[in-house]
């Protein structure tokens, strides 16, 4: 399997969990943006990053910064991420995810519209 193959497979799969939470999801197509998709429900709109090595993309993030739309949070998903990661995010003010825990919350998502669609057959 080819590198890009991989990493349009990462990019998948963070946004197919944005779309179990019935976020609306536009895949980047223009190489001006710095992020992979966006994702707005409601008020929240957000912009994904999804970078599986951190370590090499630290001057995409801050560059991406400068170009989100002011109604808009940048998250960045990678495979792993430590305390100092975790500091520096906040501290630039975007969202840090590892992508283990954003499919742990896609799960989550699944199995609660599972239980409801079960609850909603027994009445």
């Amino acid at each position: 399997m080819s590198k890009k193959r991989t990493i349009q497979d990462f990019i998948d799969s963070c946004s197919l969990v944005f779309k179990t939470y019935e976020y609306e999801v536009t895949v980047s197509k223009s190489r001006t943006n710095l992020w992979h998709f966006s994702a707005k429900r409601d008020d929240k709109k957000y912009v994904i990053y999804c970078a599986p090595q951190y370590a090499k993309t630290k001057g995409i993030i801050k560059v991406a910064l400068k170009k989100i739309p002011r109604d808009a949070r940048l998250v960045v998903v990678c495979l792993k991420t430590g305390a100092t990661e975790k500091m520096e995010a906040e501290d630039l003010g975007y969202s840090l995810i590892e992508h283990r825990r954003l499919e742990k919350y896609g799960i989550e998502m699944i199995e609660a519209k599972e239980r409801q669609a079960l609850l909603m057959q027994v009445v």
